[in-house]
């Protein structure tokens, strides 16, 4: 049962689920038929009373708290009633998903954790390389014309915060392998640089630097002397990435002229510092910069919410708001947003507090994630990884109680 279920998992993962029903490989959306798999043979799989402690879990009842308002809310939204109908469905099956994933990763062995995540990331990279290089079947016109290829993950912003999530949950177990943590790494960075995604290559140099500076240690193992010796180490990779882009950026360029012209060739100048164009991405003249100065004056209007699904409503808003926290605020009011500022500040203090160090770099990419993306904990493979990290501290945290009560 465990290799159906793990098996799922990695489909959640990667964004097959998604890509089988696009393709009409699977005739029907994941939520009518997958997600409810998963579901059931999870209830076979496992008792309910051993999932009864995961209600305790800081995570679990920030999503649970969330799923409260979206109903409350939906009382008075004048958003359309499909929309609420969906946000809400999309927040039940978030707590299922995360309560059962987590449930998995912390029962079986570490052999079958590792095998999952792996897969799940070789699978979403192989589809990203596969896109960009041949391409997928043209199931969607909006996908087939876009020059900046997302694989499985369709979005190529999503596909690179799906592959530096997964990236970062392998680095957790197999960090003493040196080998084995080369190959991800590099495969994380070439994978995340091809997508141009400026928010996925921020956020792996900020994987980079600390990693490296904490000796790629899961406990926080920062000195004077190490982080002397790793400046020199960044020095050396930097250097290296650097030269590696500019190399690799003109092969790119001369094989895919595509990359040379709109939003795609803007990009690749302003990565390689010959251009200081600013890439319109949303809003009344295309920037994100435009939405979020909208949606919080939005959100200074009517600071107690205007109701579940009202920035989804295009009757009310041609875009989302690309940022979580306004997201909150503006949809569910300010109460709303302090649970979720309070949840983020809790993370940090475990993390620093029970030293888990991979656990505080994962906290902040969620944070800094959270100012890109309106939609976070809808995107599985984000569940994923949270249900990962979230097993894995907990257990840390009560072996750390246990060997300090004896």
């Amino acid at each position: 049962m465990k290799y159906f279920i793990g098996g799922l998992i990695v489909l959640f993962a990667s964004y097959t689920d998604i890509f089988l029903f696009r393709s009409n490989i699977i005739p029907v959306p994941p939520s009518s038929f997958l997600i409810p798999l998963f579901m059931g043979l999870c209830l076979i799989n496992y008792s309910i009373k051993d999932l009864i402690d995961i209600f305790k879990y800081h995570s679990f009842r920030i999503l649970f708290i969330v799923l409260l308002f979206s109903l409350i809310y939906a009382g008075f939204s004048k958003a359309k009633s499909s929309i609420i109908t969906e946000k809400i469905v999309l927040n039940i099956i978030t707590l299922l998903l995360y309560t059962f994933i987590l449930h998995f990763f912390r029962t079986e062995s570490k052999k079958t954790v590792i095998t999952v995540l792996i897969s799940s990331f070789a699978v979403l990279v192989g589809s990203f390389f596969y896109d960009f290089f041949i391409g997928l079947p043209n199931y969607g016109q909006k996908f087939a014309e876009s020059v900046r290829k997302g694989g499985f993950g369709e979005n190529p912003n999503q596909a690179a915060s799906g592959i530096k999530f997964l990236a970062l949950a392998i680095l957790v177990l197999i960090n003493k392998d040196k080998k084995l943590r080369y190959i991800i790494i590099t495969l994380m960075v070439a994978a995340v640089f091809l997508t141009l995604s400026r928010s996925g290559m921020a956020s792996v140099i900020f994987i980079l630097i600390f990693g490296t500076m904490n000796n790629w240690s899961e406990d926080t193992n920062l000195n004077p002397k190490i982080v002397i010796t790793s400046v020199f180490k960044l020095v050396m990779i930097f250097a290296v990435l650097y030269i590696s882009l500019l190399s690799f950026a003109e092969i790119i360029k001369e094989n895919f002229p595509a990359f040379t012209r709109g939003a795609a060739g803007q990009r690749m100048d302003m990565l390689l510092g010959k251009s200081e164009v600013k890439i319109d991405e949303g809003g009344d003249s295309g920037g994100r910069s435009d939405l979020l100065v909208m949606f919080f004056y939005d959100f200074l209007d009517n600071p107690w919410g205007r109701g579940t699904g009202y920035s989804s409503d295009k009757n009310f808003n041609r875009l989302n708001s690309h940022n979580y926290f306004l997201y909150l605020g503006i949809n569910f009011g300010i109460l709303a947003l302090l649970f979720y500022l309070f949840y983020t500040a809790y993370s940090l203090n475990i993390a620093i507090k029970y030293d888990q160090f991979y656990y505080l770099i994962f906290t902040v990419l969620i944070i800094f994630e959270c100012f890109v993306s309106h939609n976070i904990w809808y995107t599985r493979t984000l569940i994923v990884c949270l249900a990962f990290f979230d097993s894995r501290v907990y257990k840390n945290i009560n072996q750390k109680r246990v060997n300090y009560l004896a």
